[in-house]
């Protein structure tokens, strides 16, 4: 039978997160019913994915909705499985999105409620005391959830996140390895089995983390050249994309590359965050939720890929660039970052792009953004770039800069001793703490979550004993100086500092001015209405000797 006069409606599904699948299949199916039964006619379905139900500003099709029940008209009701489907409101935030569709006389009918009367004031108060109880659950779920999050955190049994480079290993409750999980690949495990992080097994993600690290730490770079040859070599970021400046930064900063457990990065909810000493507090639905240390740090809980003194010489001159997230220029090549500074005002000269012809040149900091009364004063790279470099190598193969190293050689023998003794005994004491710190690793992959921490302090007292046994060894096994195989690695080391020169890669070039130079200052004298270079000055480091001023101990020279 088909009934006449049927109310022109929308339906409206909502689904919350990825495991709620078979929800949509099933509110559409009892909307459907209900606009059969109560003669409505359904003209379209607006579908809101994976969205929390009171994070209404991600909630396109529903924004969309209320959009067209004002432009367009065609519809009268709105057809949900429920209130938490529409939404969970506070009665506040309820009232800014129903006033529209009250004033041109849309309702709401759910499969759970019935219909919604928001023109009689007993349905008013009815659907606000029930709207208030579906959002006050999100807030009780919040608190729970971050209890349980604070709780995991201070016993140390809070499971570690995916990590590119780390495969997952699930123990179930015997403590029996049941399944290795790669990387990118889902895993839902039961709630008794616990979870731990191994080295990838195909090699070429470890790789990739420990080439990163290590250009970083080695090479006068920054974040964008590691992101340029990442994309330029084809490797696929963690997630399967290309690399970005974010992914990179991620990847250096992360603790999980030397073996430690970043616990409560994220402690900033939307209604509860973890304070600082571990407890839940309230916190405002407009606070925005941000990323930041860790409030709990596990050590030792997993293999490392990274050795701790590189991550921690990493994070140093990350700490020093004042990494931020800034537009990658053009090519990145500019051979002079870090050592050109400006006479006038002291401030150092970054590389940019001017003038209608988009020319590389080298720009005042502090005149550019205009911090001080300084001028931008500018000079073109192709000028500049040249000319220091030749400088440079000049630096590196006179016989001045031979002649100096041979001297300061000859001092360092003659106040140089060398101890000898038994070292017997030191090398035992290494080998024993190497086979404990090998069986400790072992043993803290089997270990129960209670046990990890203690376990884990043990291990960072061994590793640090270690190193003074190192050095000692080191002390008590050195060699008499040979001033002549000095001389010989010094050689080579400038011989490869030319090379380096010649090399024509940006950040090898970039490095070796940097061993070579430490500071030009520019001058600038007013041509009309323009400014050129007028005079400067070359400061060396000391590992150089200046042509032709090497005996008079000035370690600069001027440029006209």
């Amino acid at each position: 039978m088909i009934r006449k006069n049927l109310t022109p409606a929308v339906s409206y599904i909502r689904m919350s997160s990825g495991k709620q699948e078979a929800s949509p299949t099933q509110q559409r199916r009892e909307v459907k019913k209900l606009a059969e039964k109560h003669g409505y006619k359904i003209l379209r379905e607006y579908f809101d994915k994976g969205i929390s139900g009171d994070a209404t500003e991600k909630r396109k099709a529903f924004q969309q909705m209320i959009a067209d029940a004002e432009q367009k008209g065609d519809f009268f009701a709105i057809l949900c499985w429920d209130l938490s489907r529409f939404g969970r409101f506070d009665s506040i935030e309820a009232g800014h999105w129903i006033y529209p569709l009250r004033r041109v006389g849309v309702t709401l009918a759910t499969v759970t409620e019935g219909p919604i009367d928001w023109n009689d004031f007993a349905g008013r108060m009815v659907y606000s005391i029930q709207a208030e109880g579906k959002h006050q659950f999100l807030r009780d779920l919040s608190r729970n959830v971050a209890r349980g999050r604070a709780a995991s955190m201070k016993a140390g049994t809070s499971p570690p996140l995916p990590v590119y480079g780390y495969d997952r290993l699930f123990y179930n409750q015997a403590g029996r390895l049941v399944q290795r999980v790669p990387h990118g690949e889902k895993f839902t495990k039961p709630k008794d089995w616990t979870v731990k992080l191994a080295p990838a097994e195909d090699g070429q993600s470890v790789e990739t983390i420990r080439w990163m690290f290590k250009t970083y730490d080695e090479q006068d770079c920054g974040v964008h050249h590691l992101v340029r040859e990442l994309n330029s070599k084809g490797i696929p970021s963690s997630k399967g994309a290309k690399w970005t400046w974010s992914t990179v930064c991620y990847v250096l900063k992360n603790p999980t590359y030397v073996g430690d457990q970043a616990c409560g990065r994220k402690h900033g909810g939307k209604y509860h965050r973890i304070g600082e000493d571990g407890d839940v507090v309230a916190t405002s639905p407009d606070a925005p939720t941000k990323r930041g240390e860790p409030l709990f740090l596990r050590q030792g809980t997993h293999e490392p890929i990274i050795d701790r003194d590189v991550f921690d010489r990493v994070q140093e001159k990350i700490a020093s660039r004042k990494v931020t997230r800034t537009k990658s220029r053009a090519d990145g090549g500019y051979l002079l970052t870090g050592v050109l500074f400006c006479g006038h005002c002291g401030s150092r000269l970054y590389g940019s792009r001017g003038g209608s012809k988009g020319n590389p040149y080298y720009v005042c900091s502090n005149g550019a953004r205009r911090r001080s009364d300084c001028r931008a004063y500018r000079v073109q790279a192709k000028h500049a770039e040249p000319f220091i470099l030749n400088r440079a190598v000049e630096a590196v193969t006179s016989p001045e800069t031979l002649d100096r190293i041979r001297d300061e050689l000859r001092q360092l023998a003659d106040s140089a001793s060398t101890p000898q003794g038994d070292t017997r005994p030191l090398k035992a004491k290494l080998r024993a703490l190497d086979e404990k710190i090998s069986k400790g690793g072992e043993n803290l992959l089997l270990a129960d979550a209670e046990s990890i921490p203690a376990m884990s302090k043990v291990m960072a007292e061994w590793r640090e004993e270690r190193i003074a046994v190192q050095r000692e060894l080191d002390a008590a096994t050195m060699k008499p100086f040979d001033v002549d195989e000095a001389m010989k690695r010094a050689e080579a080391k400038l011989q490869r500092l030319h090379e380096s020169l010649q090399s024509g890669d940006t950040p090898e070039v970039r490095a070796a001015i940097k061993t070579i130079v430490s500071k030009v200052m520019l001058y600038w004298e007013p041509i009309g209405k323009k400014h050129r270079v007028s005079e400067g000055s070359i400061e060396y480091t000391q590992s150089v000797a200046i042509p032709d001023r090497s005996r008079s101990g000035n370690r600069s020279s001027r440029i006209r």
